[in-house]
């Protein structure tokens, strides 16, 4: 019986351990497959794709982790496969904390090809599970030119921040905590929340098993 209860308190752990995409608003959360590239076994784009800015937007997930090294992606089209996750919206950093995590203005790195008003895309966001895989998830948006504006504010969770991999290199940061929101610029290896305004390069590996693309440092992690 104590047997059975064990085996019970660590699968609903792994379950509470995905992450969820709340804005834009993802294609569905299934724990059962959130393993699977490139968008959690959910294949089937949204019926009902959320705006976003043809600069860019933003993105907001409930985090299950109390760490996991993350990554966000786009494909531009109505029907994307998993090699068409190639534009890097945001390089790969350590979500620290549980809760809301929340980018104000995550940006398009400028002169992306395919973005213009009307056209519909697909937001990835990839997660290291402690498990040795990537989790995924994914939120189809149609890009518009007006401003899109939010019922809720965009502020992180208590105690939930981010940390850079590469200290070697310069990261504009925002700086969001559980009540306000400020702009620094730091040079360290640690930042409270990945600014938007971030250039990002393209992606330089992807996973053998899904064709998802992933920076080399999460790959290396997920080894960990």
């Amino acid at each position: 019986m104590k047997y059975s209860l064990a085996l019970l308190s660590l699968a609903a752990a792994a379950v509470n351990a995905h992450f969820s995409l709340t804005y834009p608003t993802s294609r569905g959360d299934s724990d059962e497959t959130q393993a699977e590239s490139p968008c959690g076994g959910l294949n089937t784009p949204s019926s009902e794709r959320s705006l976003w800015g043809i600069t860019g937007g933003t993105l907001k997930f409930e985090a299950g982790h109390d760490e996991a090294k993350t990554a966000v992606y786009l494909a531009i089209g109505n029907d994307p496969s998993a090699n068409d996750f190639n534009i890097t919206l945001e390089n790969v950093f350590m979500q620290i904390g549980l809760g809301t995590f929340c980018w104000n203005t995550l940006s398009i790195p400028d002169g992306t090809p395919g973005v213009a008003d009307g056209v519909n895309a697909t937001i990835q966001v990839v997660q290291a599970g402690h498990t040795g895989g990537g989790l995924y998830n994914c939120a189809d948006i149609t890009f518009t030119k007006d401003p899109v504006m939010l019922t809720q504010d965009c502020v992180n969770g208590t105690g939930v921040s981010a940390e850079a991999i590469a200290s070697s290199s310069t990261a504009s940061a925002s700086t969001t905590t559980g009540t306000s929101t400020s702009t620094s610029t730091s040079t360290s290896s640690t930042s409270s929340s990945p600014n938007a305004a971030q250039s990002s390069s393209a992606a330089a590996a992807k996973l053998a098993a899904g064709g998802s693309v992933l920076f080399a440092g999460l790959l290396a992690a997920l080894a960990l």
